[in-house]
C-alpha cells in the first residue's frame, strides 16, 4: 500500500489502514503501537463514567498497560469505522468500539506529518454496554 496518491496527497486508503491499526491496537492492549499511531501531543477527551475527563497520550498508555487487553479476556473484536472524511493532510473519522464494559463513538483527528497519517486527537462518547 502506498501512503501517496498519483497527485502526490496522502491517500485515504492509508487513514484508513492508520484507523484500523488503532482499533486493533486497542483492542490487543498494544501500548507500542498506539504510542506510534498517536502523536506525541495528543490529548484524549471525553465522557467516562459519568465524568468528563481530559487526558494527554501518555497517561492514557501507561493506564491501556495496566488493565487486561480484550483479547486477554477472550472478547471479540468489535468496532468499525463509520465514516472517514479526507481533505488534503487532515482527516477526521468517527468510529465505534467495544472496549471492555462499554461502547465507545470516537472522533479521531488525523494530520499527514510528511511520512505518515498520525492521530492528533481523540474525542469521545462512553455508554454502557460492551461485549461483555
Amino acid at each position: 500500500m502506498t501512503s501517496l496518491g498519483p497527485n502526490g496527497r496522502p491517500t485515504e486508503e492509508a487513514a484508513r489502514k492508520t484507523i484500523e491499526g488503532y482499533l486493533s491496537a486497542i483492542y490487543a492492549g498494544d501500548t507500542d503501537s498506539l504510542g506510534q499511531l498517536f502523536s506525541p501531543t495528543a490529548r484524549l477527551v471525553g465522557w467516562d463514567e459519568g465524568e468528563l475527563k481530559s487526558v494527554p497520550r501518555d497517561r492514557w498508555l501507561e493506564f491501556v498497560g495496566t488493565i487486561p487487553s480484550p483479547r486477554s479476556q477472550g472478547d471479540s473484536l468489535d468496532s468499525e469505522i463509520l465514516d472517514l472524511d479526507v481533505f488534503g493532510t487532515a482527516a477526521v473519522a468517527k468510529v465505534r468500539e467495544s472496549y471492555r464494559n462499554f461502547q465507545y463513538v470516537e472522533f479521531l483527528a488525523l494530520l499527514w506529518t510528511g511520512e505518515r497519517w498520525q492521530i492528533m486527537h481523540k474525542c469521545y462518547h462512553q455508554f454502557a454496554g460492551g461485549a461483555r
